[in-house]
């Protein structure tokens, strides 16, 4: 057998039946491994969106995702893609084809030689610090250990991207698969003993404590815990603030949820956050966009921050008073017991107060009715008309701070975004990977008219499948966070004029018609409803150009309250 055609067959024995790829020469065998295995293949326009389809297509399906590219540029494409998946915790492999090892810069050992063979660089040294793992196939008989220990730490632990090159001459090799050598994994001892004793001291804290406060970050959703979550949310009845990783989790309507907090969170968050006196931390990092850029959201309170990853718990900022590091699979179902065993205070004063700042500080109100559209007003619209298996989409700046405040997943609707970097032109391939995880959901993706340009090649990847995607593409001038950062910060004093990068944005409706897609407007407040019954009904893309106000602010949680 092939080295290329056993990594495809390690793929399908990893359930994988879906792939991202480019095709090219230093990938070659690797493409027709694939094609002859009957993975089923979607081919991207650029590399460097092959990796966040791989990425959203992992945080859909709860599994690995794979990319594939070529040698050289290929490779380098990729990147931008691949740190995404790493700030934001997704397993993915990508693996990359190489020039003959003879011609690879690493055969030469001299780490200052800068390409070697054609359209070829040295890429495992380039991608290191943003991967778990990364290494060369250099010996054919290496390739079940490389591959079983790249998939195992993919996915174990904090989850994260890994990245396997492979020359052409390995991938053509031939090899005796009973005579390869297997990965071991070794198994972990947790101690119970001393997880109990973090249990205890837990259990007083909340005993002692009068206005408690969960914190539900992206571990959880990552272990699986959800459920076990919500029975000590139950139980407990301790009021719970999300951040944007958790958002779809629960329905924001629910008695204890209070919505998203931080920075740019609901108008009521910092107050919750400011009077807590005790905070439960699980599988969030504590940034600075959710404590405050001062770090000074929970001073008040003292905090248990319970993640799977030491260095996350020793970091310098938000202090932590109880910092625990445990896998939540194993953490939560221990404190739920502890806490259905324990007698627990009332904290109906505390669940009272945070209730009434929710009731009394809705971020919409009749001001926001007007037109030129209100971005709050429509993204809540477009909320409110989602359906149970929809998937709501954004990428950066206004629909991305926006989506985040008004959204409440009431019908159990999930979300993707670029949730650590708020990335410009995710969007895109985002929906692209969750509509191949779940063909049966509709995509409801949020755009902005500068965020679009940045990989609007794979608006053909959308028309070409058929995809049922609904793209929102915001239509405000260009760039409107931007403006107000420079407005706010520098007199006015802007770089995107039209004088400097093109009066105005592109022409919505020839962009659309030219990656063969329908273009629907919406320009009028008073005709959003009528407009999105009639977009949600097709089962098919739509390019959907959304007219707002030029002029529109963005809620700051910490400053504007």
């Amino acid at each position: 057998m092939r080295v290329a055609d056993y990594v495809a067959k390690f793929l399908k024995s990893l359930g994988v039946n879906k792939v991202f790829m480019l095709t090219g020469y230093g990938a070659m065998y690797l493409n027709d491994a694939i094609k002859l295995s009957g993975i089923k293949y979607y081919t991207t326009r650029n590399e460097a969106t092959a990796p966040i389809m791989a990425e959203s297509f992992a945080r859909i399906k709860k599994s690995i995702g794979v990319a594939c590219v070529t040698a050289g540029p290929g490779s380098t494409n990729a990147i931008p893609g691949l740190a995404e998946a790493y700030v934001d915790s997704a397993p993915i492999i990508i693996i990359s084809g190489q020039v003959d090892y003879k011609h690879t810069t690493h055969s030469t050992k001299s780490k200052n030689i800068r390409t070697f063979g054609t359209a070829e660089i040295n890429i495992v040294p380039i991608v290191k610090s943003i991967t778990k793992y990364a290494q060369i196939i250099k010996n054919p008989e290496d390739t079940r250990y490389i591959l079983e220990k790249a998939y195992h730490l993919a996915t174990s632990g904090r989850q994260g991207p890994v990245w396997i090159d492979i020359p052409l001459d390995v991938q053509k090799s031939e090899i005796q698969v009973n005579k390869l050598k297997s990965f071991k994994i070794k198994k972990k001892k947790h101690s119970v003993y001393l997880i109990n004793k973090k249990l205890n001291k837990i259990v007083k804290l909340i005993k002692k404590s009068s206005s408690p406060l969960i914190i539900v970050g992206n571990g959880v959703k990552q272990s699986g815990t959800k459920n076990v979550l919500n029975k000590i949310i139950q139980t407990t009845k301790i009021p719970t603030i999300l951040t944007r990783f958790a958002q779809d989790l629960f329905s924001h309507n629910e008695k204890y949820i209070f919505g998203q907090g931080g920075v740019k969170g609901t108008r009521y968050c910092k107050k919750i956050m400011n009077s807590a006196d005790l905070v439960l931390s699980f599988g969030c990092r504590l940034a600075p966009q959710f404590v405050g850029h001062d770090f000074s959201a929970f001073n008040n309170a003292k905090v248990v921050a319970v993640d799977i990853q030491k260095d996350e718990l020793n970091k310098k900022g938000q202090k932590i008073d109880l910092p625990i590091k445990s896998d939540l699979s194993i953490f939560l179902p221990m404190l739920a017991q502890k806490i259905k065993n324990s007698y627990l205070p009332n904290y109906h004063n505390w669940l009272s107060y945070c209730t009434k700042l929710k009731n009394q500080n809705p971020i919409i109100s009749i001001k926001n009715q007007k037109n030129p559209i209100d971005l709050y007003y429509f993204m809540e619209k477009l909320g409110n008309f989602s359906k149970a298996k929809d998937i709501l989409i954004t990428d950066a700046g206004s629909n991305y701070y926006i989506g985040g405040q008004v959204w409440k997943f009431s019908k159990g609707q999930k979300e993707l975004t670029s949730g650590t970097n708020a990335a410009m032109g995710l969007s895109v391939p985002l929906a692209i990977g969750a509509a191949v995880a779940s063909p049966k959901s509709q995509i409801l993706a949020v755009t902005g008219d500068g965020s679009l340009e940045l990989n609007i090649q794979e608006l053909k990847t959308i028309s070409h499948n058929n995809f049922n995607i609904k793209l929102f593409v915001i239509n405000n001038g260009g760039y409107v966070s931007m403006h107000n950062w420079a407005d706010s910060f520098f007199k006015g004093r802007r770089l995107d004029t039209p004088k400097d990068t093109g009066d105005g944005t592109l022409n919505f409706k020839n962009i659309a018609k030219a990656f063969d897609l329908d273009h629907y407007l919406i320009k009028d407040v008073k005709k959003i409803d009528k407009d999105l019954r009639k977009i949600l009904k097709v089962k098919k893309p739509l390019f959907i150009e959304v007219i707002t106000d030029p002029r529109q602010k963005i809620f700051d949680a910490f400053r504007d309250h």
